[in-house]
């Protein structure tokens, strides 16, 4: 895990690289402080930068930038490629390596089969490869964005970095806010690929390539094969085998480290499966890492992880998070999110990385993405049981479907009923993944009026749309499964958008590098291809997962109620997220002019009368103003 930043001048301009890139690396220090290097090309105004957290090749042989001297080109690169020695068995067989490290396995690869050695690396990465003999700039992305790349092309220069913050440091690097980003962002709570808050700064679309020359990006273009597959199985229980292997080899790939691997254990189903596969593949000591919530039974499954700790020998360490940390930590988040995405279950991260970094681990392993991948939410299986009837009431007359949206708007405002109705006349789609925001009804009444003319009819619909023609192009002919749409979407929104985001940011400010076995691209592959029924069956969720899991987990861990990994934010910062928007609406809003404050000061009303609707909000609007406070 590493930072990574770089310049690449297009024309003639009289800024001064190594100072440039430099700042660039100081901005990035959480993410390498271990080492960090720049290397310079005056002769192609080209500079390339790295912080470095090792975790491959302690030695300083795997310094960054690192140079192919045969081929004469350099590389500066961030993340984990899990099966590189596995490459260098099958392809490299002949060089001679200089290091042990997969940076340079990278390196000699692409000298033997170019761009096209993409296709053979699993794992979690994002480089710049400065190739000389083609004197271009190479930048690449792992599928799922694993690990995060930012670019802009302006001004005559095209600019790279791991987090935005490096790149605020050039000069002609304007923070100017997008208008229909920012009113995406209040129904989703994040910000999605390719787009960022600002305009001219675009994010790295996973699983994708680019090749920037002289001229400008000369290529942009996709190397991932995530497809459709149809799986060949006998049995129910030759599928668990299927499913069980694929994990397995995952987990065992991404041990691979020359520092201790720990890992993140909640107690529930996916993380003490990996904590179990990490046993079965290791006799040394292995440390896991829980938070609870002080006086919070409710939040915490402790009780749980202690018997998985136990179960499996493992080193466990528990930290107890009080309402004073949560509250201290609260407005340091906006320090961390250059990039805003106001989604308060990300805040845990934060807490448990801590707790690692204390006790001397950088690497961890994490459950995130099965929830997703196999339909582990109970929402799920109540989506596909509504969307039956969202069908039934699609085929009414339009006008039928105008009036009940009146009705139910003007009876039950802000309700899930009324956003219903409101998608089934607008002639939108039932499920809007990650929509957790600002409902569309709520956030029309709580925008002023001259932001609602600047957005100038922005539907923030357009985001559904696009993921429902990924879904389509991914299935390749074959039948539309409703479960997998949930499930596909969950993983191009949750997983992509979210959770990648948060284990990356919040795990880097404590220089953790967090790996996820479940996010192997091949076990996507495997999880989206699966037929939905194997996914809900029975009142079970996660059906074949958890079948698969039976060998290893014991049925209290397996079939209990999911809890979530959550924090207490009513009960511990209501008052505080209300006095925090209560006291700086009206600066905020004389800067953006974004909110009606008759609505807002509403809310807030109902909120402080004990009205908890109104909690995620009120949340998204003390977010966004620290957020601006911290970087305009």
């Amino acid at each position: 895990m590493c930072g990574i930043n770089g310049i690449f001048q297009l024309s003639l301009g009289n800024l001064h690289l190594k100072d440039a890139v430099s700042g660039m690396n100081g901005q990035l220090a959480h993410r390498g402080p271990d080492d960090n290097g720049i290397w310079i090309d005056e002769s192609h105004k080209l500079a390339l930068g790295q912080t470095r957290l090792s975790i491959l090749d302690l030695s300083s042989a795997g310094h960054q930038p690192m140079h192919d001297h045969t081929a004469k080109n350099t590389i500066v690169y961030n993340g984990e490629v899990f099966n590189y020695q596995l490459l260098n068995n099958e392809f490299l067989k002949e060089e001679t390596f200089n290091s042990h490290s997969d940076t340079e396995t990278i390196l000699k690869l692409y000298r033997k089969f170019g761009i096209d050695m993409l296709k053979h690396l699993n794992g979690m990465f994002a480089f710049a490869l400065w190739d000389a003999s083609q004197e271009a700039l190479i930048l690449a992305r792992d599928r799922s964005g694993k690990k995060p790349l930012y670019f802009s092309e302006m001004n005559g220069n095209f600019s790279f970095s791991s987090e935005l913050k490096a790149l605020f440091q050039l000069p002609w690097i304007k923070k100017e806010i997008d208008d229909k980003v920012l009113y995406d962002f209040l129904t989703f709570n994040s910000v999605a690929t390719p787009h960022t808050m600002f305009k001219g700064i675009s994010k790295f679309k996973p699983g994708h390539y680019m090749v920037v020359t002289k001229s400008g990006i000369k290529t942009y273009e996709s190397f991932n094969d995530l497809k459709y597959k149809k799986l060949e199985f006998s049995s129910e229980k030759e599928l668990e085998d299927i499913v069980f292997n694929k994990l397995e080899e995952s987990v065992k790939l991404r041990m691979i480290s020359d520092v201790p691997v720990g890992a993140f254990l909640s107690g529930g189903v996916d993380s003490s499966a990996i904590v179990a596969l990490m046993r079965d593949n290791t006799p040394n000591a292995i440390k896991t890492f829980t938070i609870g919530f002080e006086d919070q039974p409710n939040y915490n499954e402790l009780q749980y992880a202690d018997k998985i700790a136990k179960r499996y020998n493992t080193n466990h360490f528990v930290k107890t998070v009080t309402p004073n940390d949560l509250l201290d930590f609260i407005p340091k988040i906006t320090d961390i999110y250059d990039e805003p995405q106001a989604d308060t279950t990300a805040i845990p991260i934060y807490f448990i990385s801590q707790l690692a970094k204390e006790e001397n681990i950088k690497v961890v392993l994490n459950g995130d993405g099965p929830d997703e991948l196999f339909s582990g939410y109970s929402n799920f299986e109540k989506y596909v049981k509504t969307y039956q009837y969202f069908k039934l009431a699609n085929k009414a007359p339009k006008f039928i479907k105008g009036i009940a949206n009146t009705v139910i708007d003007t009876m039950m405002p802000d309700s899930p009923l009324s956003e219903m109705t409101n998608r089934l006349y607008h002639k939108q789609d039932f499920y809007w993944p990650g929509a957790a925001g600002m409902k569309e009804g709520v956030k029309l009444d709580i925008l002023s009026k001259g932001f609602k003319e600047k957005v100038n009819g922005h539907s923030s619909y357009n985001y559904v749309k696009q993921l429902k023609q990924e879904y389509l192009k991914f299935l390749d002919g074959q039948n539309f499964d409703y479960v997998n749409w949930l499930c596909y979407s969950g993983y191009r929104h949750a997983v992509t958008e979210r959770f990648l985001f948060r284990a990356d940011r919040l795990g880097m400010a404590n220089s953790i590098e967090a790996r996820s076995p479940f996010l192997n691209h091949e076990m996507v592959q495997l999880a989206l291809s699966i037929p939905g029924e194997y996914k809900i069956k029975n009142g079970v969720n996660k059906y074949i997962l958890k079948k698969s899991l039976e060998r290893i987990l014991p049925e209290d861990i397996l079939y209990r109620k999911k809890m979530g990994f959550n924090l207490p934010i009513r009960e511990w910062a209501k008052e505080t997220i209300y006095n925090g928007v209560k006291d700086n609406i009206e600066s905020f809003n004389k800067d953006t002019n974004l909110f009606n404050l008759d609505e807002v000061n509403t809310q807030l009303r109902l909120l402080k009368d004990g009205n908890d609707k109104y909690t995620n909000n009120i949340w998204t609007m003390y977010f966004l103003i620290n957020w601006y406070k911290k970087w305009f």
